[in-house]
């Protein structure tokens, strides 16, 4: 019974809350349909993550001074039984918190998957409840996760937040809060937004994307390269930076280089670690 309740409870909240989801998609769009029929947003994507709480409660109005605080956001609207939704821009955000942990040691498993954090697994398995985060309505991907992670930055300078969950993205609350104030310099935080999985064998070091799809991108990999497994994970980054900073589309048969000199191989394939086909970086 103690494994199932937690679901149980998870579930009548994720029902509910994906009904608050479906009236809010519909008074965006009467809102839209009535201002002006000639323009068609779309309301399918919602960006979503869990932050994770070490106790049961939660203190909307710290949340609320803190983005104010923080990144100058004012929300005149308050909580209403644990949940709290606000517009900013255009975009709606819903922040809803459920009193039961994310069930099935999901977390727990994506944790481990986090080398920069050795102590995730450990860390996340004492969360007590969660607030899931969701913008809906965004005007583009990179608008939404803007917005996403401003907000999911100020839930976590809550005193008993943990970590952020966005499957298979597990970061440490202070070191997301860290990252995403990059953001007042106008750097976008993509190493919050697209989890790099890496991984070693007989035939060498290699890395995957996941996440790159949510900006209209092809995910990508590095398979079997000689490089150690650090140069591995830089190249990586850095071109996960470049696309998303730059919205670039990076095709089959061109090739890649940050200096005059490197001219690496892309191919695009099958997917290895990746799901779905993949661009393939020579390195």
């Amino acid at each position: 019974m103690t494994c199932i309740l937690p679901e149980l409870i998870w579930k009548q909240e994720g029902e509910q809350l994906m009904g608050l989801f479906d009236k809010l998609r519909r008074r965006k769009k009467e809102k839209v349909q009535s201002a002006d029929t000639s323009q068609h947003a779309d309301y399918s994507q919602t960006i979503v993550g869990f932050v994770l709480l070490e106790r049961e409660d939660c203190d909307f109005d710290l949340f609320i001074r803190n983005m104010k605080r923080e990144w100058n956001i004012e929300i005149d609207e308050q909580a209403e039984e644990g949940n709290l939704f606000f517009e900013v821009d255009g975009m709606q955000v819903v922040c809803a918190h459920i009193t039961a942990p994310v069930p099935g040691r999901e977390v727990e498993g994506n944790a481990k998957l986090n080398i920069l954090w050795p102590e995730a697994e450990q860390v996340t398995s004492r969360h007590q409840s969660q607030i899931i985060v969701s913008v809906l309505n965004a005007a583009s991907a990179v608008e939404g996760h803007v917005l996403f992670t401003r907000t999911a930055s100020a839930l976590l300078q809550l005193d008993h937040a943990l970590a952020i969950y966005m499957a298979p993205l597990v970061v440490e609350a202070d070191q997301y809060v860290e990252v995403s104030r990059g953001l007042k310099d106008d750097e976008l935080p993509v190493s919050l937004w697209v989890f790099i999985g890496l991984y070693q064998n007989a035939e060498g070091a290699s890395a995957y994307t996941y996440g790159l799809r949510n900006f209209g991108k092809d995910e990508m990999e590095i398979i079997g390269s000689s490089k150690p497994l650090s140069d591995v994970f830089e190249m990586m980054f850095m071109t996960t930076t470049y696309v998303v900073e730059n919205d670039v589309t990076l095709h089959d048969g061109e090739t890649l280089g940050f200096t005059a000199e490197q001219k690496l191989s892309i191919t695009r394939s099958k997917g290895v670690a990746a799901e779905g086909d993949s661009l393939k970086i020579g390195l």
